[in-house]
């Protein structure tokens, strides 16, 4: 197995990105996202602000996506400043549909 690279996206993963999107036939993340590489090819992507997932369909992801999302998550508490158990609690009651 390769190793797998995570890191966040720059303006000049932008077109990968939207390449990915479109092999995966669902819109790009916008904005940052949490992006997985294995051997410097892009193959899963996760928006910071908006969750929006994308993979390379023809890998196995789900593991590496679930990954992502958690670093999505501390991604986006850091960024509105909330701490860890806010963040997650807020998470929890929008996923339920408590809150938009």
């Amino acid at each position: 197995m390769n190793p797998i690279t995570i890191r966040i996206s720059t303006e000049a993963d932008s077109a990968r990105i939207h390449e990915l999107a479109e092999l995966d036939g669902h819109a790009a993340p916008k904005g940052e996202a949490v992006l997985a590489e294995v051997n410097g090819r892009l193959v899963a992507a996760v928006g910071v602000a908006d969750g929006v997932a994308v993979a390379d369909p023809f890998m196995l992801t789900s593991d590496t996506l679930e990954v992502l999302r958690v670093r999505a998550e501390q991604e986006r508490e850091r960024t509105l400043g909330r701490g860890p158990l806010l963040g997650r609690l807020m998470l929890i009651r929008q996923r339920a549909g408590v809150i938009a």
